[in-house]
């Protein structure tokens, strides 16, 4: 517990620490605006959008999700630019001589790591996905056009011993040809619906199948056979299932999500992989600000020659290492064997490493 209580010289440093980040949170988040303002600039005015839908529908979420997306990374800086000054001016060296031990100077900055992987993990999970749907649904209307695609020979699994095929899917009609629906009871076919068109009527909230054919296996061996128009009926799937927009995970809560992901799983879909590490993503970067925070404290506790230029330049570069192993993720994530979590945490378990191979030489 006494770790925890902050004496006048953590208190110093944790208010730093927080206004040192929320300075360069502003500042790296002015410059990303301006750099996308002069992007967009175009779509802004042929589109005629209005300048508060720019800045209330837009840009406010813009801000919610970039600031969480890279907190870890400027918090990284910042805590380097903190350090560096105090290592400068002599502060760290006043209070390693005064008996302070170098743990009890990390402590504020782990602080103030936690309170940050605190709001960093509750916007992430439950806030941010709800700001994407309107980020998301503005970029799609006035900024770039969507592209459809269309999946062909889909077969998902609904339901234990249900099955859907679909030989190509029209994503903006809800609708695909050559629709098959097989159940199987004690590993046997029990009826199997065939169509050559079906649609989901999103006012009827149902399912429409045209030029259809119900064969069913009687318990006696027979097969009977029903065929019709057009039927109208309610399918235990709705199209999300058929052809999951992986941006649609963006808009989920965790709780929304990790349910989606358990229904993706039993369907068998190809989009699973993309939808764990998406779950993992929303604990693996707020952790990372620990790490990130303790490599940089240790890096920048010495005074060195080039002052505080060089150990920011030396931080840009492990940053831009973090980032290259974040982005090994996905590749990783398509090796066999190799499961969403490896591929999401590989970064923090490297970066953990060098974080205490820096402290150990430091502590020396």
């Amino acid at each position: 517990y006494s770790y925890f209580v902050m004496n006048r010289l953590s208190r110093y440093i944790f208010i730093k620490f927080l206004g040192s980040f929320v300075l360069f949170m502003g500042l790296v988040m002015m410059i990303a605006i301006v750099f996308d303002i002069s992007q967009k600039v175009d779509n802004f005015i042929n589109k005629n959008v209005s300048l508060y839908s720019i800045i209330f529908d837009y840009y406010v979420n813009f801000i919610a999700f970039y600031g969480t997306t890279f907190s870890s990374l400027i918090v990284f800086l910042s805590t380097i630019f903190v350090t560096g000054r105090m290592a400068r001016d002599g502060e760290i060296v006043a209070a390693l001589t005064g008996g302070v031990s170098f743990p009890r100077i990390l402590k504020p900055f782990l602080l103030g790591a936690l309170t940050l992987f605190i709001i960093n993990s509750f916007l992430t999970h439950l806030i941010i996905p709800k700001t994407n749907i309107t980020r998301i649904h503005f970029e799609d209307t006035y900024i770039q056009d969507k592209i459809i695609k269309r999946p062909i020979n889909i077969h998902r699994q609904i339901l234990p011993n249900h099955y859907i095929y679909i030989e190509t899917w029209s994503p903006e009609r809800l609708g695909g040809y050559h629709f098959s629906y097989e159940r199987f009871k004690n590993q046997k076919l029990s009826d199997k619906l065939i169509a050559d068109f079906v649609r989901y009527d999103t006012v009827k909230k149902q399912w429409q199948v045209d030029n259809w054919t119900l064969r069913t296996w009687l318990p006696s061996g027979n097969m009977k056979i029903e065929q019709g128009r057009r039927l109208d009926t309610a399918f235990p799937f709705n199209p999300g299932i058929i052809s999951p927009d992986t941006r649609g995970t963006a808009t989920m809560t965790s709780p929304m999500l990790l349910k989606y992901i358990n229904q993706e799983r039993l369907s068998g879909s190809e989009a699973i992989i993309s939808h764990e590490m998406e779950w993992h993503k929303r604990t693996a970067y707020p952790f990372s600000i620990f790490i990130l925070v303790f490599i940089a404290t240790v890096l920048s506790s010495e005074k060195k020659r080039g002052g505080i230029g060089s150990q920011i330049a030396l931080g840009l570069l492990i940053a831009v290492i973090y980032i290259f192993f974040m982005q090994l993720g996905g590749v990783l994530a398509s090796i066999p064997y190799v499961s969403s979590f490896w591929a999401i945490w590989f970064p923090n378990f490297i970066f953990s490493a060098l974080g205490i191979v820096l402290y150990l030489l430091a502590s020396k």
